[in-house]
């Protein structure tokens, strides 16, 4: 019978999605240490155990009453089998059974933020043994490594679900213009943000803001920092026009950005959908262009990022976004795969000039042609255009 849904067999289905690379060294060493042919880190969910790291025995999913493992976590101490043919819980699942044939176990469990045990480090061998006292206490010692480990990992998940949550969720409500964006973290969390609102000009017309920064680094402590960039430069952004946004949020966010040890490259601008009529600043990003079909051309500026020891002016510069034009901005993740030339780069990409195709579909494809090219940053686009109608 399929466990009971909990929050510990919650958390282990989540936890068995995330990359496995910072659990391995764990689980070599408990197999190196204890001289056993099979180590594994086994999360049990609700109807599945997941094995999401392992050294003699492949990684993926069984059915949980196949499992010894399911027993494990219902306890708080460390479960030692010393012959599973022997017992009758185990003698009939697959791997006692049939090959591997596997006959010792021992597993501690390993819990989750909830306090729940979530899975459990664990080594089986091919005959019957026993361990020692001291083995016992390393064996609980590496379980509680990974605890650790685990925690991080949850941190990490929540904290990108967090970033995820104060992205746009919705087009802007302005007629005649559309924009969409897409943001993969390497990790994850990461330090590229975009956002879009609408902002209403001393003149009483209304302009879509896009923006698309980029705090150095990955993980945790990037994402933190892009958050408060973002929501400030929103918050600046109601009562300044573009350059004056942009240095404010340079002032209100600097003393966090330097006591971290970070800066912020970001792209900020304006259009009006009725004119075309655009107005941006360039914080050290370098990476937006107005793309169309009489070739692209840069809207770079020679300042400096956020967080830099420098205070910039940043003040705004203008252009003019035609109804056939495409504007782009992407991150350093999408421009480390294109090339260096990024005028030229996006001459990869010719499908993003189709007409046919919305901003959502343009996103999709610089974004996948990034991480199909194996980027190792953040990859983030947002793409906007002028429809002269109302396509909400």
């Amino acid at each position: 019978m399929p466990l009971e849904p909990s929050s510990g067999r919650l958390e282990a289905e989540a936890l068995a999605k995330a990359p496995a690379e910072r659990y391995d060294r764990v689980v070599r060493l408990a197999q190196a240490i204890f001289g056993a042919p099979i180590a594994a880190l086994n999360l049990v969910g609700t109807e599945s155990q997941y094995t999401v790291a392992s050294v003699g025995y492949p990684t993926g999913s069984i059915p949980v009453e196949e499992s010894v493992c399911r027993v494990t976590v219902g306890q708080d101490e460390i479960l030692e089998v010393r012959d599973l043919r022997e017992d009758p819980r185990f003698a009939s699942i697959p791997a006692v059974a049939g090959p591997p044939r596997v006959r010792f176990y021992a597993g501690v469990p390993v819990h989750g933020q909830s306090g729940q045990a979530i899975g459990t480090l664990c080594i089986f061998d091919l005959v019957p043994r026993e361990l020692g006292r001291t083995q016992r206490e390393m064996l609980g010692d590496l379980g509680a490594v990974l605890e650790r480990e685990l925690a991080v990992q949850e941190e990490m998940a929540l904290a990108g679900q967090v970033q995820r949550l104060m992205l746009p969720s919705e087009p802007p409500d302005l007629p005649g213009i559309e924009v969409a964006g897409r943001v993969q973290p390497a990790r994850e969390a990461g330090g590229d943000f975009y956002d879009w609102l609408v902002i209403d000009d001393r003149y009483g017309d209304r302009q879509l803001q896009v923006v698309l920064g980029d705090v150095m680094g990955k993980g945790l402590p990037a994402s933190l920092i892009a958050s408060e960039v973002r929501a400030v430069l929103r918050g600046h952004s109601r009562y300044y026009d573009i350059g004056g946004a942009v240095r404010s949020t340079s002032q209100t966010t600097r003393h966090d950005l330097e006591a971290n040890g970070r800066f912020s490259t970001l792209w900020a601008g304006r259009v009006d959908p009725a004119s075309g009529r655009l107005s941006y600043v360039d914080a050290g990003h370098g990476l937006a262009i107005i793309a169309g079909p009489r070739g692209p051309r840069r809207l770079i500026q020679e300042y400096l990022p956020l967080g830099t020891f420098i205070e910039d002016t940043w003040m705004q510069a203008s252009d003019t976004l035609a109804e056939d034009e495409l504007l782009v901005i992407v991150s350093d993740g999408v421009f480390d795969v294109l090339g260096d030339d990024y005028d030229v780069a996006l001459t990869k990409l010719p499908a993003i000039l189709d007409p046919g195709l919305s901003c959502a579909e343009i996103v999709d494809i610089v974004v996948d042609y990034a991480v199909s090219h194996d980027a190792t940053d953040d990859v983030t686009a947002v793409v906007a255009r002028r429809t002269g109608e109302d396509r909400s």
